[in-house]
């Protein structure tokens, strides 16, 4: 039975649990896990239990984030069924039910969403004292990664020891956004990974960013959702994204939709 391992990395709450456990409500628990690793451990509503016994301080920006991550992978690959590790944010809500996620992906590929490489430099220079350039790679830090990728990744550390360094410039390196898609292409596996080229829609996890091609924009940075049109809405469930970023908790009573609650139920197939 192939499972599907959800990894969240949060602060301390899930802004819209209510929302994940109409998702999770009614599916075949042989069919997922789901892994938590939070910064301050305060009491969740449904998915306390799923709560690593040992999580790490983190830090924006920080290597720390993507030693946060390798900690779910390394407990998530404990389990031989889980075949897909979905990284996901306190402040993600699915844009699809669970079996139309689940019947999507493909198990010989990873999926990201790749920005231009111009984009990596120069805050990726000191990576060329031990990577060629066109290695050097960045993403979204929202990818889904499949099992052998996965295992590859948490026993090779190559891609914490590229990033894990004392920082004499002031300018963060993200190493969340470098170093999965960098160990990819640095292992030339760039032919078993599904990409998008930086898309808003279109991405597996959409996220809204100023100068994106959307129908939607944001004019001021990352735009964080606290009201969300029924038009934008429809929009996104019918766009090809499997799941949203920065709805705020406070986005809860434009999200309370019927038709938006009833398309990631499991009723709807």
């Amino acid at each position: 039975m192939k499972k599907i391992a959800f990894c969240f990395l949060i602060y301390d709450t899930i802004n819209h649990e209510e929302i994940w456990k109409l998702f999770f409500n009614n599916v075949d628990p042989s069919k997922y896990n789901i892994y938590i690793h939070y910064k301050i451990n305060k009491p969740l509503k449904y998915f306390d239990n799923y709560k690593l016994d040992n999580c790490i301080e983190t830090k924006y920006g920080d290597i720390s984030l993507i030693k946060a991550q390798d900690l779910m992978y390394k407990e998530a690959l404990k389990d031989k069924d889980n075949k897909f590790f979905i990284n996901l944010s306190n402040s993600c809500i699915p844009l699809k039910n669970f079996h139309h996620i689940y019947n999507s992906l493909l198990e010989n590929y990873s999926y990201f969403n790749i920005c231009n490489q111009d984009s990596c430099f120069p805050r990726c220079n000191y990576l060329l004292n031990s990577l060629p350039k066109e290695s050097i790679q960045k993403s979204s830090a929202w990818c889904i990664l499949n099992r052998k990728h996965t295992e590859l990744i948490v026993n090779d550390k190559q891609h914490i020891n590229w990033f894990d360094i004392t920082k004499t410039f002031s300018e963060l390196v993200y190493p969340d956004e470098h170093s999965y898609i960098t160990y990819i292409y640095h292992s030339n596996l760039e032919n078993e990974i599904i990409t998008t080229p930086n898309l808003a829609n279109g991405a597996t996890t959409f996220t809204n960013w100023q100068g994106m091609d959307y129908k939607y924009p944001s004019t001021r940075g990352l735009k964080n959702y606290s009201f969300i049109s029924q038009e934008e809405l429809h929009y996104l469930m019918n766009s090809q994204c499997l799941f949203g970023r920065k709805f705020l908790p406070e986005c809860i009573q434009s999200l309370c939709n019927k038709d938006y609650l009833h398309f990631i139920s499991n009723n709807h197939y």
